[in-house]
């Protein structure tokens, strides 16, 4: 297939579109939202070590910041975000069926 008619096969159209910025961010503010969630644990214990240090934050809380990012991270996959963009696409095209 050449891309002039690439460019007029509406029926893979849908794939080879970027979402529009705001679409983009709130995936991922959704995908963040979901990750802070999981990981309330984490973050919790990182803010209790980070009131109790003050400026030594840095060099006494690591352990807890690590676990904070690890968590993070687990949480924040690029599969989290597939899933919830499959998710928001399928709620849009439910919305334009009705």
């Amino acid at each position: 297939m050449s891309l002039n008619e690439a460019r007029k096969d509406d029926s893979n159209r849908e794939s080879r579109l970027r979402k529009t910025f705001p679409e983009e961010k709130r995936i991922a503010d959704i995908v963040k939202s979901d990750a802070v969630a999981a990981c309330k644990k984490e973050i919790n214990e990182f803010a209790q070590c980070e009131k109790a240090n003050g400026l030594f934050v840095i060099f006494n809380c690591r352990l807890q910041n690590n676990a904070m990012n690890e968590c993070m991270k687990r949480h924040m996959t690029q599969e989290h975000h597939d899933n919830v963009r499959l998710k928001r696409a399928q709620e849009r095209a439910e919305t334009s069926n009705q």
